[in-house]
């Protein structure tokens, strides 16, 4: 888990200001870090959004990406770049007015150091991709991702600003306190959506329409995503909700998207494109929508596993789920108040008309506070998800997913009293999410499989009570009791090697301690749970050859 710390702004350093030179421009440049290359048209345009510029970066082993670039107000355009490969890069401009000299056939050389981080983001990069048994994520060099997320889909916006707060004196900035507070808790993900205050549209939506003020908007943006790269914290990043973007054309989301891109797609974000897409199963969006995911998985040079964010489970068309820029599963569960999720979602995403097989997550459940939802309820589906399959977890605090202002703020009462943002941001949940990233990440948590049928009472048990057990051969088993189980229920685990011998350990998901366990009997009995509360138990095969 990642600890606590100041943060630096290390891309800020690695800005290169590069006159119209004839001849090539070298620079030095991090591997796995954004480098930016500054141009100046000679021309002036009424419409700059129409221009296109683009740079071919050909690496020392041959590769080539194309990186789309944007403009920054009158006659600046910028190009971020990110090294995949240590060594020599070098590059060419490509723009669609090839008689402006300032943007077009511009040359240049990049060198690439080799990577100098333990943010596991900059040492492994962060452009994930899916992993070889499509059951996980993994960093781009195939380390394996743990999802943990949190949600704040009213970021960035004024609601939720890097410079100020709501509640000054103690934050003197939200965004900030968001981040360190999660950083130091062992989150990896923040899901936003750039949606500003309630009852108003989701701005910037026509890039045609642009002024100054819009490219400051987005320039302010470039500071939450650095801040939250430089802390391991990865934005998956969609503008937007429900119909918002039902107005705009294709071709103006299209110009929105190449701009996203262009200016954050070489930090180590992802896209969900935007929020439940299907609500409402409006058959134009949902087309306008599938046609956009296709764009962006095209213009995006480093081809990052991407997804998009559904309505909840019962409604969602799954249209998404057989596109083929659609990577990974994002479900939501919702948040129903009186039952748990299904785990079928997790287990047999085929039943569910998926062709072939992608990685499922569970991306929002059950928020704490919600419909009086506590922390208990937030670990029981949380370690459902993922002991059923889910190769990570988006948590979600009621105050926080939408920040609430103050104690007078009542927006989204609907959905039960929430507290101010910085009391939401303190939920015990958050804290015992963290435990579970301790838990997972003590065993190889992508070699294990979901087994829901391995662990048998005498009795059937409740549906919120069910055991779950994830396993790696015969050799690691990682087994969730749910809270009210009788600790002295018999259970009895298949698959063991009965003629081997296994340490035991219990993990308490609720204050992450750890305490030896009796592994149980040779004919695969459990031992008995601490208590009544809910437990993890794991297993290790000893080596005793």
């Amino acid at each position: 888990m990642l600890s606590s710390r100041a943060h630096t702004f290390g891309w800020l350093f690695a800005l290169i200001l590069l006159p119209n030179l004839a001849s090539p421009a070298e620079t030095e440049a991090r591997l796995w870090r954004v480098m930016e290359l500054e141009f100046t048209s000679n021309q002036d345009y009424e419409r700059p959004m129409d221009v296109e510029l683009t740079a071919q970066f050909t690496g020392p082993d041959g590769s080539r990406l194309n990186v789309p670039g944007y403009w920054d107000g009158e006659n600046a355009w910028k190009i971020r770049f990110t090294p995949t490969r240590p060594g020599k890069w070098t590059y060419v401009t490509r723009c669609s007015r090839i008689d402006d000299s300032g943007l077009h056939d511009q040359h240049g050389m990049v060198h690439a150091l080799p990577a100098s981080d333990d943010n596991p983001l900059f040492k492994h990069g962060g452009f994930l991709k899916v992993s070889k048994n499509k059951q996980y994520l993994t960093y781009s060099d195939g380390t394996p991702f743990f999802w943990l997320g949190d949600t704040w889909w009213f970021c960035p916006s004024k609601l939720c600003p890097i410079e100020g707060s709501s509640n000054p004196k103690k934050y003197p900035s939200m965004f900030k306190a968001l981040v360190d507070t999660r950083e130091s808790q062992g989150f990896t993900v923040a899901q936003m959506a750039f949606l500003g205050p309630t009852n108003t549209p989701v701005p910037h939506l026509n890039p045609r329409q642009w002024t100054q003020a819009n490219i400051d908007f987005w320039r302010g943006a470039d500071e939450y995503i650095s801040y939250a790269n430089e802390a391991g914290i990865m934005p998956v990043m969609g503008v937007g909700f429900h119909r918002d973007l039902d107005k705009p054309s294709l071709e103006d989301l299209k110009l929105l998207w190449r701009y996203m891109v262009a200016s954050y797609g070489a930090f180590a974000v992802t896209w969900l494109i935007m929020g439940e897409y299907s609500m409402g199963a409006d058959a134009a969006r949902i087309k306008k929508i599938m046609a956009l995911g296709q764009f962006i998985k095209d213009i995006d040079p480093y081809k990052r596993a991407m997804s998009i964010h559904p309505e909840n489970t019962g409604a969602e068309h799954r249209v998404a789920w057989n596109q083929p820029w659609y990577d990974f599963i994002m479900n939501q569960c919702g948040h129903p108040e009186d039952r748990v999720p299904s785990i079928d979602i997790y287990l047999y995403p085929h039943a569910f008309g998926l062709k072939g097989t992608k990685p499922v997550l569970e991306t929002e459940c059950n928020y704490e506070g919600i419909r009086g939802k506590t922390a208990d309820r937030v670990r029981l589906v949380a370690y459902r998800a993922i002991q059923s399959g889910s190769f990570g977890y988006t948590y979600g605090a009621h105050g926080l997913w939408y920040p609430t202002q103050s104690i007078v703020d009542k927006t989204f009462w609907m959905f039960g009293v929430s507290p101010p943002w910085w009391e939401a941001l303190k939920r015990p949940g958050a804290e015992q999410m963290g435990y579970l990233r301790q838990a997972y990440e003590s065993v190889n948590w992508w070699e294990l499989e979901a087994r829901p049928q391995a662990v048998t009472t005498a009795l059937p048990l409740p549906k919120g009570q069910r055991i779950l057990t994830k396993a790696s051969g015969d050799k690691v088993f990682l087994i969730y009791f749910p809270k009210g189980l009788d600790p002295m229920t018999e259970t009895l685990l298949q698959g063991t090697d009965r003629r081997g011998a296994y340490s035991a350990e219990w993990f308490n998901p609720r204050n992450g301690t750890w305490q030896t366990a009796n592994p149980g009997m040779v004919d695969g009995r459990l031992p008995p749970r601490p208590d009544d509360e809910d437990w993890i138990l794991i297993l290790r095969k000893r080596d005793i050859s």
